[in-house]
């Protein structure tokens, strides 16, 4: 009787130590996880939610309701309501319209929809197709942009105004290189003389280059920018390159996304041999004309690799714009989030507490409970319709994506699915791991509040996956 108490003491005391600790099936594992909580002591601002998929009962719970800044994890609510309500296969459709007479377009207007994969080689596709349509010249060539609205900044993006990183790039309907540009620079031929520096959109950038080649030591480049008034972007780029250097390269977000996609478009005419009578406009509610050249998107499957294994921010702001156009023109932030809500719902999640104001999670303003996460992950896992894509989008542990170089070594390999998230003052990790039937899980874990600490909540949020491993293929497999 002695011995038995004893052991009931203990086990109360390993329930003790997380409120609300759930333990189902053979093993142990809402013990093992409470006990690498309380090991890690990272205090009252995690929140961790884990699941097992096939009936979605709770094996693990640590504040799964409080809502809280879910970094990057917010783009896996951005994925399921965009498959769910786009479809695997939906692609977006740059169409180009006028009338041809005797190889002369009076008005070639160009229609984008959103497309966030589109880059210049599509651009010079598109315009060697006119030219081999009959296309030699356009009085006027003038972009359509009435699919979204003309707010190129999602919310939450003015945070850091300064920041000029292609992580925060503007987003518009007609965005080309993902609406940033890419700055080569290599040493010169000499010490002491210029580097050469180089940019794609030569004549839209106007280059002040300060650079210099030097004999030896570190690169020191330095590079801003600015929209000039004449609507020219200004670069100014400064430091130094060793003469023997590789050619180095910088992508920076371009503030004016509008100019410089269109004068990428003129750019890529002219380079297929079509004259072009004046600059690009802009404008809205244009009749339509008769179709003269079309680009498709990859299928949607396909942009959402981006999205999950790579956590592209740009690529999720877009799909979010391009929900809210479908459901009505011109495409918002703000409708597109709202028709992410109601795709959840529609998933049957429990949208109670959560607050979206965009699609990435980049920077402060969402607010999205542990809870809200599994209920979306073991949602999408049961429909047949979405579980195949939206599982393979995932970054694959110790495989790929974001996740190539954690999580290695695990009793199978490919079995953990997830999405990372990183912010200066949240580490973030939800997603699947896929093991025996009737093991396999979904599992949430948002841990705020850890400025200083990320290092150690990534190490908690990796050891209760493995953890969570070990469980999945059952016992004795180690």
């Amino acid at each position: 009787m002695a011995h038995r108490a004893l052991l009931l003491v203990a086990v109360l005391g390993l329930l003790a130590v997380s409120p609300g600790v759930r333990a189902k099936g053979p093993d142990p594992i809402a013990q093992t996880i409470a006990k690498l909580v309380q090991q890690a002591g990272l205090g009252d601002g995690l929140g961790i939610h884990v699941v097992r998929l096939h009936d979605a009962e709770e094996l693990y719970r640590n504040r799964p309701e409080r809502p809280r800044n879910p970094a990057s994890n917010q783009k896996l609510l951005t994925s399921a309501a965009a498959l769910r309500l786009l479809g695997p296969g939906f692609q977006m459709q740059t169409r180009v319209e006028g009338t041809i007479e005797d190889g002369r377009v009076a008005e070639m207007i160009v229609r984008p929809a959103g497309d966030p994969s589109f880059g210049y080689a599509q651009l010079a596709i598109l315009a060697e197709n006119l030219r081999l349509q009959g296309v030699k010249a356009a009085d006027r060539v003038i972009i359509e942009d009435g699919y979204f609205d003309d707010q190129i900044l999602p919310p939450a993006f003015e945070q850091q105004p300064k920041e000029a990183a292609s992580f925060r790039a503007a987003i518009s309907a007609f965005s080309v290189d993902r609406n940033s540009y890419l700055v080569s620079i290599s040493p010169g031929a000499k010490v002491d003389e210029p580097a050469e520096v180089r940019v794609l959109a030569e004549g839209y950038a106007r280059i002040d280059n300060r650079t210099m080649t030097s004999a030896r030591g570190a690169p020191t480049p330095r590079i801003d920018h600015a929209a000039g008034e004449d609507g020219h972007l200004a670069i100014r780029v400064e430091g130094s390159i060793p003469i023997k250097a590789r050619t180095m390269y910088f992508r920076r977000r371009v503030p004016d996304p509008r100019a410089y996609s269109a004068h990428l478009f003129v750019r890529a005419l002219g380079r297929a041999g079509i004259e072009v009578s004046s600059k690009a406009e802009h404008g809205t509610g244009l009749p339509s004309q008769p179709m003269i050249g079309q680009l498709y998107s990859p299928p949607l499957s396909k942009m959402l690799y981006s999205v999950g294994k790579w956590s592209d921010n740009f690529a999720a702001e877009m799909l979010v714009k391009v929900m809210g156009a479908e459901a009505e023109t011109p495409g918002t932030s703000a409708r597109g989030v709202q028709v992410v809500r109601e795709e959840l719902e529609k998933m049957g999640v429990d949208t109670g507490g959560l607050v979206m104001v965009n699609g990435s999670g980049l920077f402060d303003g969402n607010q999205v409970a542990p809870r809200h996460l599994t209920q979306t992950l073991v949602a999408a896992y049961r429909d047949p319709a979405m579980r195949a894509e939206y599982v393979a989008h995932l970054a694959v542990g110790g495989s790929d994506g974001t996740l190539a170089k954690r999580l290695e070594g695990l009793p199978r390999p490919r079995m953990v699915r997830a999405k990372t998230g990183t912010l200066r003052d949240v580490i973030a990790l939800s997603g699947y791991v896929l093991g025996e039937p009737g093991r396999s899980v979904a599992f949430s874990y948002l841990a705020n509040g850890i400025a200083g600490k990320q290092a150690e909540a990534r190490q908690l949020a990796d050891d209760i996956v493995r953890a969570l491993a070990d469980y999945a293929v059952g016992p004795g497999v180690r």
